[in-house]
């Protein structure tokens, strides 16, 4: 799991929330998000599908293809996720090294 990114580990986080995904062919779908996957498939159930056209219809559960996902809306409650405060102290120790002037090569 250190090799993924911040987007799938925020997406971990997201498990047992209620989350709104977009797909690529316009289709939204809206439900508790079951579980998640290191390639952005995930599961959703009491799902709420709108299609392109408007027609909205409920679905017990839903497994959706990461390679389709246009964006995934998730809960505000995240911004206070772990995954954000490692990379904010990232940041700043990265800022403190480029003030402490260039390193030198070996």
């Amino acid at each position: 799991m250190s090799n993924i990114g911040i987007p799938v580990k925020l997406l971990y986080e997201a498990e047992s929330m209620k989350v709104t995904v977009e797909m690529k062919n316009g289709e939204t779908y809206r439900g508790l998000l079951l579980s998640a996957e290191d390639t952005m498939n995930m599961t959703l159930s009491d799902v709420i599908r709108t299609a392109r056209n408007g027609q909205v219809s409920k679905l017990p559960s839903v497994y959706l293809r990461g390679g389709g996902v246009r964006f995934i809306a998730l809960p505000d409650v995240l911004r206070n996720a772990p995954v954000f405060k490692k990379v904010a102290n990232l940041k700043r120790k990265m800022e403190e090294d480029n003030k402490s002037g260039p390193r030198k090569k070996k």
